[in-house]
């Protein structure tokens, strides 16, 4: 095993230890999996000569990252696709675990998976299409074109696709659990925030939102007059190639498509329902890993772009730092349009990842390296940060840890009671850490814990995916805080009860 680069510590809650959701009937074991078929994706990006690298050392690459990726699908943590282009060259493209445990489906780098908030990016790039063709200024007030919007004369499209309007986030708003599940109407969804308050003056500060990407949907809707759908498809999408992706409308049946799942301690069970046409411009695609791939060498390759589609000036625009989002160690994070952008010295890249019922997405290009990375997922507890982390190491020739289970040993259930109580992760999030049936869980709101295993008396694992525990005690044997390991990342939560 190799050993990694060395744990950040960090005070946000940007990992996803308890990143689960509610649960609908039916669940599956982990020897139900099935093999998964490798589908070459051809020639869909122009090979260019890489003379730091051997024929045989690119084989080892994607034999390498197989490899990796197969430690994830023996553990039952990953189910997915992913696929990794360097410098033009494809070097994986495959699925791992199953599209569909109930028809026994594997994936495939053809299966579709829901992006979540991946589809940010699509947005932003169809309102810069307008802006390049003087159908609408990003700097304008959105009152302009949205003449009934409540505080539309203080809010542009640039603060909406910045996450700078002080629109509140729908996904905050009272009875949002249930009526996630029912069907809606754009106007209706806009309804529920438009009169709300604003959170603050336009432009003042960062807050992300999807309510803002609503607002740009109904923007391109109103100036183009035709649907969301109809219109990337027209303009965007199908120009692209990119005939694997489009809108999840919610009643029709899209071939291919992925079923969302989540891995317990009994099993794999399915997401809880989420209908799609609460989410259209913020997260409402779906794309394959080969489409994704597409759009990155669109966006980003050597080559002759089409600026009928998206002008070089408009793609600036989306991977320009707009607003600082969060300082992380000697580099910061910031917001373009749909995009994060990291202005790490040594390393740079712009990305999105996106997490919704059932379904994560990762998609990163490294313009230093000319690396693209997309993962999709269909299994929710999945940890797609880590691994696009990891694949990266891979094609880097960086350390990195693969996936493993430590072993557990026998504890005496009396030592748990020393760590039950309630952990502060920030003013408005809690852990609850309580025993039942002499096992030690984890809680974070009244229907979701998590198992934790002891590898000692004070640190502790989970089997759902790779995260570890450990509890830190005062010199009095008091506990006083715990610290979470995920990602390569150290997480101190202090004990407030």
């Amino acid at each position: 095993m190799k050993a990694h680069r060395g744990l950040k510590k960090i005070s946000l809650p940007v990992w996803g230890l308890l990143a689960f959701t509610f649960l609908t009937p039916g669940v599956w074991t982990i020897s139900q999996r099935r093999a998964n078929s490798f589908v070459p994706l051809g020639s869909m990006v122009t090979q260019e000569t890489d003379n730091a690298f051997s024929a045989g050392d690119r084989s080892d690459l994607g034999a390498e990252i197989d490899a990796y990726m197969k430690a994830y699908d023996e553990l039952g943590w990953f189910f997915g696709s992913i696929i990794v282009v360097h410098k033009g060259e494809i070097l994986l493209s495959q699925g791992y675990g199953m599209a569909s445990l109930e028809h026994q489906a594997p994936n495939s780098p053809q299966t579709r998976f829901r992006l979540a908030s991946v589809t940010k990016q699509f947005t932003a790039a169809a309102i810069l299409q307008f802006q390049d063709r003087g159908l609408l200024d990003v700097q304008a007030p959105i009152s302009t074109y949205l003449p009934d919007y409540p505080n539309g004369d203080r809010i542009t499209a640039h603060h909406l696709m910045t996450h700078t309007s002080g629109v509140i986030n729908y996904n905050k708003l009272p009875g949002y659990s249930e009526w996630r599940k029912l069907p809606t109407t754009l106007d209706d969804l806009i309804a529920r925030f438009k009169d709300l308050p604003l959170e603050f003056e336009p432009g003042e500060q960062y807050r992300y939102s999807n309510s803002g990407y609503e607002l740009l949907t109904q923007l391109i809707e109103t100036i183009s007059g035709q649907s969301y759908a109809d219109y990337l498809k027209e303009n965007l999408l199908g120009p692209l190639g990119m005939e694997n992706t489009g809108y999840e409308d919610p009643i029709a049946v899209i071939n291919g498509m992925a079923s969302g799942y989540r891995l317990t301690d009994d099993g794999y069970q399915r997401a809880q329902h989420y209908d799609m046409s609460v989410a259209l411009g913020s997260g409402g695609l779906y794309s394959t890993v080969e489409d994704l791939a597409r759009w990155n060498q669109f966006l980003f390759g050597s080559g002759g772009r089409d600026e009928t589609i998206l002008s070089n000036e408009a793609i600036a625009a989306m991977i320009s730092p707009h607003v600082e989002v969060d300082p992380i160690d000697d580099h910061d994070i910031f917001y373009g349009y749909g995009l994060y952008i990291s202005n790490d010295a040594e390393d740079p890249f712009i990305t999105h990842r996106g997490a919704l019922y059932g379904f994560r997405s990762f998609l990163r290009f490294h313009p230093n390296q000319n690396l693209t990375i997309a993962v999709l997922c269909n299994l929710e507890t999945a940890d797609l940060p880590r691994i696009a982390y990891d694949l990266t190491a891979i094609v880097l020739g960086e350390p990195y840890d693969p996936p493993s289970l430590p072993e557990a040993v026998t504890v005496d259930p009396s030592v748990y009671e020393n760590y039950v109580g309630v952990y502060q992760v920030d003013p408005d999030f809690q852990l609850a850490v309580f025993i039942e049936a002499d096992q030690l869980k984890i809680q974070e709101t009244e229907w979701r814990s998590l198992t934790l295993y002891p590898s000692s008396e004070t640190a502790f694992f989970s089997r759902i995916k790779n995260v570890q525990i450990v509890f830190n005690q005062a010199t009095d044997g008091t506990v006083k805080s715990l610290t979470v390991f995920e990602n390569y990342e150290e997480i101190v939560i202090p004990k407030v009860d």
